[in-house]
């Protein structure tokens, strides 16, 4: 989707569509109930994942082309209907189309989501050794504690040029000074959000406040993205009297603490 109304990135691409929920953050995905409501049945480890046109396919490198010709840079979210690093055999040929693609359109920056860090280094192109791509961002999905001590030692691994976690549906406090991989700079950026739509579980302001503060004291760069709610619109995105709309510089590990 061009121009997407992610606050954070200019742009959203889906390899394909589809996924299988694996924690908690999963209960209530916005992903599911959508293709639901187009009458696809898309999730769970025996559903078939949805093949994209190849128009779609065409689409980011009329992007690229785009930002070439404006002389900045676009941020590319990938992806908001799947997992990049979702492990069947089915995806194996999208998936190394998708990397080609990313070496192809070096005007985007590929922002690579996944709530499966500990597949990224096998799954990644053995071309991505020692390091990735400098247009290419990992992250990883960290909802509750135990997400985040699971998932940011995994992500911590990952050569990217920059690292970064989606702490979005926040479901409880999160503690990120206690891992060693987040005070060694291992992240770069934090993303902050609630939980949107139906039934969507409400998120503390002392949780958000939480993870602005530690990345402030430890350097890292933060967004809020939203309060979340059934019409997050209504709520805003202002955390203690301000928006947080700080976004990393590829290159630049840290912002001065």
């Amino acid at each position: 989707m061009r121009d997407t109304k992610i606050e954070w990135a200019h742009h959203t691409f889906n390899a394909w569509w589809g996924c299988q929920r694996v924690s908690p953050g999963c209960e209530h995905c916005y992903a599911e109930t959508f293709s639901r409501r187009l009458g696809k049945t898309l999730w769970g480890p025996g559903s078939e994942r949805r093949a994209m046109s190849e128009h779609y396919w065409g689409e980011p490198r009329r992007w690229a082309r785009r930002a070439a010709a404006r002389g900045h840079r676009e941020r590319v979210f990938c992806a908001s209907m799947a997992d990049v690093f979702e492990d069947r055999l089915d995806l194996d040929e999208p998936r190394a189309r998708l990397f080609r693609l990313i070496a192809e359109t070096p005007e985007l920056d590929w922002l690579l989501l996944t709530k499966r860090p500990e597949n990224m280094l096998r799954l990644a192109p053995t071309s991505w050794v020692p390091s990735w791509p400098a247009n290419v961002w990992a992250g990883t999905t960290v909802e509750d504690q135990r997400r985040a001590d699971e998932r940011i030692p995994e992500l911590a691994r990952v050569p990217a040029v920059v690292r970064f976690l989606s702490c979005e549906p926040l479901l409880e406090p999160v503690d990120l000074g206690q891992l060693s991989a987040f005070r060694a700079e291992a992240i770069d950026w934090v993303i902050c959000g609630g939980e949107s739509g139906p039934g969507a579980r409400l998120m503390e302001p002392a949780w958000a406040l939480l993870l602005a503060r530690q990345c402030e004291h430890y350097g890292a760069h933060f967004f809020f993205k939203q309060w979340g709610g059934v019409d997050k619109s209504l709520r805003g995105r202002t955390l203690a009297g301000r928006t947080w709309d700080e976004i990393p510089r590829p290159g630049a590990r840290r912002r001065e603490a």
